[in-house]
């Protein structure tokens, strides 16, 4: 299983694209889980983690974000913005797919 925690401002918004990223791992029968935490909540979380994606509202934030990451060793991706506009959750799992090459083969939902 894939673990994505995406960070953003509040989480809000956010959970229109972990939802549309679900259904299309569901799809593609990917198994993956999705949360959307909000910049003061994740740090918490990062060990529990594969990834972690940034929304682009807070890409300021990048650098003490990808510092964090770093010292677990996990990849950190912007979103790209006009997939988060969209909510384009298609879009976003393939950006998690070819940060995180071979994940996904051989482990399909059943």
């Amino acid at each position: 299983m894939i673990r994505v925690l995406i960070v953003c401002s509040w989480g809000m918004s956010t959970s229109l694209l972990v939802d549309s990223m679900l259904e299309a791992a569901t799809e593609l029968k990917y198994e993956v889980s999705v949360e959307a935490l909000s910049a003061g909540e994740y740090a918490g979380q990062i060990d529990e983690c594969d990834i972690i994606l940034i929304a682009p509202q807070i890409r300021h934030l990048r650098k003490s974000i990808e510092k964090l990451a770093a010292s677990a060793g996990k990849p950190v991706a912007l979103i790209e913005p006009f997939h988060y506009a969209t909510m384009n959750g298609q879009a976003v799992l393939n950006q998690v797919m070819q940060i995180l090459p071979g994940q996904a083969e051989g482990k399909p939902t059943t």
